[in-house]
């Protein structure tokens, strides 16, 4: 542990709430939770030069805050740390959402998507809005993987709550546990879990029983349904499910014009005893106006939070994953990428190994080596110091986008409003990353946008419903900048609009405001572009 502090934050319901900030590593984690867990919520990552990591801790005494002062400075003496703290914030309205989506959003414009494939008469009029070349045909329902079953689920400490709740839903849906809420930050297990309940459904109730979806496509699909006058194709699913799955329920886009029309679709569950599963990254006291909306409360069944694992459980989770998306990592990789995402964050486990897995078959096919730690030098390492290398001046920089040849995918790059140069400077670096490190595919560069990063609220539907309007395959995004209302948030903001896009099969690309100018991230944007 390098440095520590902490800083009073009261809120209404905890006026001994408190904040440790840290600059630590996963050894310092455990350490925190073996010796203070009752007192800690989950940790938190951080973006910022001084910490990289945040606790809350509940109800901390003043006897309970000299404990922490004598134990905090014995493991790291040199710390910073004030021992008196400064004035408290004022307390958040809710904690700890601040509302990229659901509470506030509740009249962005409908996005355009192909009607559902099995849609009504009443489909034929009006006719639908064509939708643009290039845009993925958006369906209500998401398909059920394989993959995911109990049988590849890791089960520990972190998780064996929310397993038994599981179990008791597959063994008797739609009783005790209705809803059964999951929750967590991302790399928890929650999608893991959620579809391995599926799949144990699906064995009795067969498929076709079950309405496997996510936030954002559920809510795209019935504002959709609802602008053409097909709703009909939706409540015969409705009627015909026995179950309901929502990934992400925190990412439903609830709108003036569809908020009804969802909370009737979760009524008819409710009224015929059907078994509700929901995830979200946040608990249920922190959707407060989502639970409102949809008109029942996401705790009155059973909610449960995932953990983060320890650092022996991610290393076989890291084996897991790995081997899942096919990056061929020997039991010394393994350990290496373990340690690894201890600075940058487990929460991206999977999307790492995504990026590892496409960029060493690339390496094969050109007959290259591809060892690991060459692999992370050059996608991983830079990002991890990054916070250290200078600003760069974007002003006036100019982007000539190159002739588009037949087959072309069309390409969205969205930066905050005002500062229309990140949108050049990003395209000229993301060309460059593809032309020296082997990318071949080729783009039409269709929409250069940009996005209100003042806003608190529904940023990243806005983002989305540009990428929808103009039909784009691909899309890089620039993160808010640090006078943004939602660079605090960074993190929480690059999930939710990748998660967004991803559900409308547009892969993300995702770039922060502060580390702009390093190659890494524009390289592992054309990885995460490839499918």
């Amino acid at each position: 542990m390098e440095r520590w502090e902490i800083r009073a934050a009261a809120n209404a319901d905890d006026p001994q709430r408190h904040l440790l900030l840290l600059r630590g590593g996963a050894a310092d984690v455990a350490a925190i939770l073996k010796k203070f867990g009752a007192l800690c919520g989950r940790p938190t990552p951080l973006d910022g030069d001084e910490f990289n990591l945040s606790f809350v801790l509940h109800k901390v005494t003043p006897q309970v805050r000299e404990k922490l002062n004598v134990w905090l400075g014995q493991r790291c003496p040199q710390s910073a740390s004030t021992s008196i703290p400064p004035p408290p914030p004022p307390p958040p309205a809710k904690e700890p959402l601040i509302s990229l989506g659901p509470e506030a959003v509740m009249t962005p414009p409908a996005p355009i998507i192909s009607p559902p494939a099995a849609a009504s008469p009443a489909a034929a009029s009006p006719a639908p809005t064509p939708v643009p070349a290039g845009a993925a045909a958006t369906s209500l329902t998401e398909e059920l993987r394989a993959d995911w079953t109990f049988e590849t689920l890791l089960v520990g400490a972190y998780n064996r709550f929310a397993h038994a709740a599981a179990m008791s839903v597959v063994s008797s849906p739609g009783s005790m546990y209705n809803p059964l809420f999951l929750y967590g930050v991302p790399g928890t297990g929650k999608s893991h879990l959620l579809y391995a309940i599926a799949n144990s459904l699906s064995k009795g109730l067969g498929t076709a029983s079950l309405l496997l979806t996510s936030g954002a496509r559920l809510s795209r699909a019935v504002s959709a349904a609802a602008a053409r006058g097909s709703m009909a194709a939706i409540d015969k699913k409705t009627a015909d499910s026995k179950a309901i799955f929502v990934d992400d329920i925190h990412l439903l886009a609830v709108t003036d014009q569809n908020k009804d029309l969802l909370a009737k679709l979760f009524k008819s569950f409710f009224d015929r005893g059907q078994q509700v599963v929901l995830t979200s990254m946040y608990p249920p006291k922190a959707l407060g106006a989502l639970e409102e909306a949809l008109k029942f409360t996401f705790s009155k069944g059973w909610s449960v939070d995932l953990k983060i694992p320890s650092p022996n459980v991610q290393r076989d989770l890291v084996a897991a994953v790995a081997d899942r998306v096919g990056a061929q990592l020997s039991g010394d990789e393994i350990g290496q990428l373990a340690d690894k995402l201890t600075v940058w964050g487990y929460q991206d486990l999977t999307l790492w190994a995504k990026r590892l897995a496409v960029l060493r078959k690339m390496r094969a096919a050109a007959g290259q080596p591809a060892p690991l730690m060459d692999l992370l030098r050059l996608i991983y390492e830079p990002i991890a110091i990054g916070s250290e290398s200078p600003a760069v001046s974007t002003a006036g920089a100019q982007f000539t986008p190159p002739a588009a040849p037949a087959g072309s995918q069309p390409l969205a790059i969205i930066v905050p409003q005002g500062q229309e140069g990140l949108g050049a400077y990003a395209a000229n670096l993301l060309r460059e990353a593809g032309a020296k490190n082997g990318f071949t595919r080729a783009y039409n560069y269709a929409l250069m946008g940009t996005y209100d990063a003042m806003q608190q609220v529904g940023v990243p539907f806005q983002i989305a419903d540009m990428c929808h309007r103009a039909g784009v395959a691909r899309a890089l995004i620039v993160g808010p900048g640090p006078d943004s209302p939602l660079a605090p948030r960074a993190n929480e903001f690059g999930h939710a609009v990748r998660r967004i896009l991803d559900s409308s099969e547009v892969p993300t690309g995702l770039i922060p405001h502060a580390q702009l100018q390093i190659a890494a991230h524009y390289i592992n944007a054309h990885l995460d572009f490839e499918k």
